[in-house]
């Protein structure tokens, strides 16, 4: 695709980090999806619907562990092609494709709304909430169940080496709900109230979840389910059910892996690193998975997808 300079732009801003957040993801894929439908210069329908998914598939997978997009190319491809049998023109494509991918973003947006609206009353009673890294969905909910009490409050993380849990704080603060910041490294003894907060419930978000329940988010996340696991705490993960990636299992879970200099820029020379994004939340260490289809169990995942969004087991 080097002859679509603005795409491989697209692609390179994913690939590097400038675009963060699964769905600003999605919305850049669609973007590049839309500007190659806009640019190209391919007359032959074949070999646009071709290269029109190549384009998708290439932004969609720039980086590991983003199945919002990855699910947002499956649903275009699968309702087009349930919708034409056999190629329409040129015009009629280039309008079906880009009305789709519309579409799913419009989708995005309502599965996070209905998210909040069905449960944020569930939990209501929690005053002390801690949170890592940053998920937008996650930083919503919690703005809704704060309403009008006077003494709530939320822990959450820095979140190195990138310090996302930087953007989890100035949200909150915006919201005008005291928040503590506190060092990745203390985040276990906070929520076993080593801390200097009484926490009562945990809530993070997920860059992806796997049919058996199994949940991917920031590096970090198994440690401080596993001390609300310890505590006998609820540990929520609050995620649109779009985020589901059917390809993964607990086995073969591909988990991104970032540039060391992330961690140290100028290391003496010698120094071995390592420095994954993410890593794998056991299902039996999840309460309960907060979604636009209400709190579901791990266990009940893929009887959900099913249910509401089958055109997920589409190959």
């Amino acid at each position: 695709m080097d002859k679509y300079p603005e795409i491989e732009k697209i692609y390179k801003d994913i690939k590097d980090l400038n675009i963060q957040g699964a769905t600003n993801v999605a919305i850049a894929t669609f973007e590049g999806m839309k500007v190659y439908g806009d640019i190209s210069t391919v007359d032959d329908k074949e070999l646009f619907y071709k290269e029109f998914f190549e384009v998708a598939d290439r932004l969609a997978h720039a980086r590991a562990n983003e199945p919002l997009a990855t699910n947002g190319v499956k649903y275009v491809k699968y309702f087009f092609n349930k919708k034409f049998s056999v190629l329409p023109e040129l015009a009629t494509m280039k309008r079906e494709l880009a009305s789709l991918t519309d579409d799913f973003l419009d989708s995005i947006g309502q599965s996070k709304k209905d998210l909040i609206e069905k449960n944020w009353r569930f939990f209501s009673n929690y005053n002390k909430i801690f949170t890592h890294c940053h998920s937008s969905t996650a930083v919503s909910l919690i703005k809704s169940i704060k309403q009008n009490k006077g003494n709530f409050e939320v822990v959450c993380t820095e979140t190195r080496p990138r310090l996302q849990g930087r953007i989890t704080a100035k949200s909150l603060l915006e919201a005008r709900i005291k928040t503590t910041l506190i060092a990745d490294s203390s985040a276990e003894s906070f929520v076993i109230n080593r801390g200097s907060v009484p926490v009562e419930i945990v809530f993070i978000g997920a860059d992806e979840m796997t049919q058996l329940g199994h949940a991917i988010n920031k590096i970090g996340s198994w440690g401080i389910a596993m001390a609300a696991h310890y505590a006998d705490k609820p540990f929520y993960v609050v995620t649109p059910f779009l985020k589901l990636d059917l390809e993964s299992h607990h086995h073969n879970i591909e988990i991104e892996i970032r540039e060391t200099k992330e961690l140290w820029e100028d290391a003496p020379k010698g120094l071995h690193m390592y420095n994954p994004a993410f890593e794998v939340i056991d299902s039996g260490l999840i309460t309960g998975y907060v979604t636009e289809l209400g709190i579901l169990k791990p266990g009940d995942v893929k009887k959900a997808a099913k249910e509401n969004y089958p055109w997920l087991f589409t190959s």
